[in-house]
């Protein structure tokens, strides 16, 4: 059918299947949200979602064709140096947010002689997705801050410049990529991720910057263990700790917790939580800006969740709910994940009315703009958890929203 979107054809296919969208959210094992905003073209759709919905809906190869044509025209339109064409249905106020990053600058665009202020617009406009990220989680911004980073790989490479103004270009390019990376890591798309990370790491070591090599080995860390690979995990871990120094080395050891649990080793897990607390409170106050997130609420939000996977679930709970408490909207994501983890480990519990009260509260944050794949992944499977007690008040009315929700 000319003209139509990938997300009407699949909505068409499953209708003429019968199915509704969490049906073929069991059937694909793809997300029932991610799948929901396909649908409606607020997201497009990753080769591996397009392979998982065909093969599920018999489509015979119909719908990775359209998400190979689609994504064709959206790179002949330059869809990845703009970020209001990649997103036209964020609400107004993030919209508003990302426009304010720009398209491609007027420096970009000309091949000619790049300055201080070019290489301090790509980092000021790197702080700011990242901040944005804080609040609204990745799915809505990835692109953007790719495009960030395509900015600095033009400059880089038709600008002219000095040696020391190739080196800022190489550092907040390197950054870009690792906020890329990230928020992409958040939205669900890990090959994306994957490869932002260690575009980061080879410029860090282009231009010797530690900072850059710790933040990419880490949150190759962080994935490994999101994804099932905790030994792999601690390989990236402990070469992060090689380099780290100051702040930023109580990362790699909160990188090593979370791994430890994932593979369940409680005495290797509590000692280097024990260890990133040690280091966070010896390590000076000021350190590189993406360190932000190191607290101790975060590091409370870290231990809770690595808590919840050894299966001390009380002192999980102690643990988010002190989390919880110390975020604020400025990281309205990170407290939307640890309410979801918070239900999970009170679930854990027999405490299904707790559990329900803490993933109501998450849809209050989700309610607003935060739209993140992990967040949203895990609430997904807590609310199959409380689908098992549909005679407890507020697990009727929690399950009640949530499907509205969606």
């Amino acid at each position: 059918m000319s003209g139509e979107s990938f997300g009407a054809r699949l909505r068409t296919l499953r209708e003429r299947r019968g199915l509704s969208l969490r049906q073929l959210s069991d059937l694909s094992h793809v997300d029932f949200g991610h799948l929901s905003r396909i649908e409606n073209g607020r997201r497009k759709p990753t080769d591996g979602v397009a392979n998982a919905v065909d093969i599920a809906l018999e489509a015979d190869g119909v719908l990775i064709a359209m998400a190979k044509v689609e994504r064709a025209g959206d790179d002949r339109q330059g869809v990845t140096s703009d970020p209001m064409r990649r997103r036209t249905l964020v609400t107004t106020p993030l919209a508003a947010a990302i426009a304010s990053l720009g398209g491609v600058s007027d420096a970009a665009q000309r091949v000619g002689q790049v300055g201080v202020g070019d290489a301090e617009r790509l980092g000021r406009a790197v702080i700011r997705i990242r901040t944005l990220g804080h609040q609204h989680g990745g799915e809505d911004l990835w692109q953007a801050a790719a495009g960030v980073a395509q900015n600095g790989y033009h400059l880089l490479e038709h600008g002219a410049y000095s040696e020391s103004v190739g080196e800022m270009l190489l550092t907040a390019t390197g950054r870009a990529q690792m906020c890329a990376g990230w928020l992409a890591f958040d939205s669900g798309a890990h090959d994306v991720a994957r490869s932002c990370y260690n575009e980061a790491l080879s410029l860090a070591r282009q231009t010797a910057d530690s900072s850059i090599e710790v933040h990419a080995l880490a949150n190759l860390a962080f994935q490994s263990t999101f994804l099932g690979m905790p030994r792999q995990s601690l390989r990236y871990a402990e070469a992060a700790e090689r380099v780290a120094f100051g702040r930023m080395a109580v990362v790699p050891q909160i990188r090593q917790a979370t791994a430890y649990a994932y593979a369940g080793d409680p005495n290797e897990s509590h000692r280097a939580m024990a260890q990133a607390r040690i280091r966070f409170d010896s390590a000076p106050e000021d350190g590189e800006d993406w360190c932000a997130f190191v607290s101790p609420a975060e590091l409370d939000g870290i231990e809770g969740t690595a808590a919840i996977k050894l299966r001390e679930s009380r002192r999980a709970e102690t643990l988010l709910l002190r989390a919880i408490a110390a975020h604020d909207d400025g990281f309205a994501r990170n407290r939307a994940l640890y309410r979801v983890r918070l239900a999970q480990a009170r679930l854990d519990l027999g405490d299904a009315d707790g559990a329900a009260l803490a993933a109501n509260e998450a849809l209050d944050d989700l309610s607003g703009e935060v739209a993140s794949f992990v967040v949203s992944a895990e609430l997904a499977s807590v609310a199959q958890q409380l689908a098992a007690f549909p005679q407890l008040p507020d697990v009727e009315r929690f399950i009640a929203r949530y499907t509205a929700d969606r």
